[in-house]
């Protein structure tokens, strides 16, 4: 019975590294269909709480420790659901999360539930040495890339504008002289060393509903080795996690955004988002420090304030608005070039006559 139950129950035995396919937009796990955005397993890691992982790690090692031969398969299950759960291994590991729900009478009962309470207790399962090794992996990649993208991203909380010019990655990582990170000399398995080299094939991927692609085949056996190529080619394509600003969460920023707040509900809040109250944060804040800004917001407030009685009409009010934000906005262009007190103050009072004309 004991090798049958290493036969049976050792889980992870079938499939002992992760072939990933990558593509130009993103990239394929195993045989799941669905693509995936480059940076989002990591930003799943960045956010993922380990105490739960770490506490079933704990009760497999309690049980071996104790010889609780009653308990280790309940504990074991418990494990494959965690392990099957994980980000990048919840893609395509539905076996192990079936196996970690299922009660132990369903799976074996009589000679084969002792068979596998024995199995566990010899503490040599491949998927509870994944287990630990997947644990500290978890948390140095939390640690190293957290600290790593916290500092590519440091500066005052500031959100562009669409259509304004978004500084390239590139050079925000040799601005903060980042480089050292990027060859993965921190940000591999040893912080003495480069990050672990990978073996690379070609095919063609063909699936149902979308256009032939060329990939790039990779398997990986390690989850931190994997992190280090998606994070680099998601780089490579302007994917980027960052922190919210407001909730301290990460969130994935794609290509051509930039962004310093999530779009999910905020602390303490039913529906709005961080990034809303962001936004109105950030406008606060605007206008506190702008005497431009104050100058528009009071003639904003006092035309709208005519709509609402019936003086000026809806039409007229959005005519007014687009000619005053044109107003406000050169103004402030002017105001941000100018270094003599006497003509910034010129600035601001020209402004205020041009507000209250039109």
């Amino acid at each position: 019975m004991g090798v049958l139950g290493k036969d049976i129950f050792d889980l992870s035995r079938p499939w002992t590294s992760t072939r990933v396919r990558f593509g130009e937009e993103g990239y394929w796990v195993e045989d799941v269909p669905e693509m995936q955005a480059y940076g989002s397993t990591l930003t799943e890691i960045l956010n993922l709480d380990l105490i739960p992982f770490q506490a079933v790690v704990d009760a497999v090692d309690q049980v071996i420790e104790k010889r609780d031969s009653d308990t280790a398969p309940r504990a074991f299950m418990d494990l494959c659901g965690v392990v099957g759960a994980l980000p990048l291994y919840r893609l395509y590991r539905e076996d192990l999360r079936f196996f970690g729900k299922m009660q132990v009478e369903q799976f074996a009962v009589g000679e084969a539930r002792d068979a596998f309470g024995e199995f566990v207790l010899e503490g040599d399962s491949r998927l509870l040495e994944f287990a630990r090794r997947t644990l500290e992996e978890l948390a140095e990649i939390q640690e190293r890339y957290g600290r790593f993208l916290g500092r590519l991203s440091e500066g005052p909380v500031v959100e562009k504008k669409k259509g304004q010019r978004k500084e390239p990655l590139t050079q925000q990582m040799l601005a903060r002289h980042l480089e050292p990170y990027v060859s993965g000399v921190s940000l591999g398995a040893d912080p003495r060393v480069d990050a672990p080299r990978v073996d690379i094939q070609y095919e063609v991927l063909n699936l149902p509903g979308r256009e032939p692609v060329l990939v790039e085949k990779i398997s990986f056996s390690r989850l931190r080795d994997f992190v280090y190529v998606e994070c680099m080619r998601g780089m490579q394509k302007g994917f980027v996690p960052k922190q919210c600003a407001n909730c301290g969460r990460w969130f994935l920023q794609s290509p051509g955004a930039t962004f310093a707040y999530c779009d999910g509900i905020a602390p303490g809040e039913t529906e709005r988002t961080c990034r809303e109250i962001g936004a109105i944060s950030n406008f606060r804040e605007k206008v506190k420090n702008s005497e431009i800004w104050q100058l528009h917001q009071r003639a904003y407030k006092k035309y709208f304030a005519r709509t609402r009685k019936g003086t000026m009409s809806r039409a007229e009010f959005e005519i007014w608005s687009r000619e005053a934000e044109q107003l406000r906005d050169r103004a402030l262009a002017e105001y941000d070039r100018e270094r003599d007190a006497e003509k910034k103050e010129a600035i601001v009072q020209r402004l205020k006559e041009e507000l209250n004309r039109i």
